[in-house]
């Protein structure tokens, strides 16, 4: 099973992946990423496994601080909690006990999925775009990126992302993963906010 943070940090580097495919949009987007103080946004979760098979959907919501503070929520039908304070990363699902967990980069790539997500917030997640291969099509306000690992036995069980990101401002609008065995997940967001204060509660570490 590919968690929440996992599925969107491969969305959002995706977007990365895409922008530096000319200079000027590279540039352009790695200084809006820099930009961004805080972001938050909300989450629909559809989860699909084939085998054995499970369908569910979820709803919660994502909160960006800079430099190192993201915190992922699901609220409903299941809670989940991924937190990254800096170099600490906390994860409890559905009430279980809270797990702690180091963020590293060994050998160039980082020992957390989620420091994906945290990089693309930091400055476009360029420091690990070489791991993926990436694809484009364009509309009036919107760009479709396809993401694919460069090596598919390293990112196992993720085979492929869509993405549908909001164009020129960069916003995620949904995306679509590929599993194996035809399974997948699929996100949308909604009402995303950049650079609006946020409540210091939001990353508050649980009490264990």
């Amino acid at each position: 099973m590919v968690s929440i943070y996992t599925a969107v940090a491969a969305l959002l580097l995706g977007i990365g992946l895409s922008a530096a495919r000319a200079d000027t949009n590279a540039d352009a987007f790695v200084a809006h990423q820099a930009a961004t103080q805080t972001f938050e946004a909300d989450l629909r979760q559809v989860f699909h496994w084939s085998f054995p098979r499970k369908h569910v959907e979820s709803l919660g919501h994502i909160s960006y601080q800079a430099p190192g503070f993201l915190a992922i929520v699901l609220t409903n039908p299941a809670s989940e909690l991924v937190l990254v304070c800096g170099d600490d990363l906390y994860i409890q699902r559905d009430k279980k006990a809270l797990a702690k967990y180091k963020l590293e980069v060994h050998n160039g790539k980082p020992t957390q999925n989620v420091q994906f997500l945290l990089s693309f917030f930091q400055n476009g997640c360029t420091n690990f775009a070489g791991l993926f291969d990436a694809t484009m099509t364009r509309s009036n306000d919107a760009e479709t990126v396809m993401l694919r690992p460069k090596h598919y036995a390293q990112m196992l069980p993720l085979r492929s992302v869509e993405n549908v990101i909001a164009w020129p401002s960069f916003d995620v609008r949904s995306m679509r993963i590929g599993l194996i065995w035809d399974s997948y997940i699929t996100y949308e967001f909604s009402n995303p906010r950049r650079n609006q204060p946020l409540a210091a509660s939001v990353f508050e570490v649980p009490k264990r």
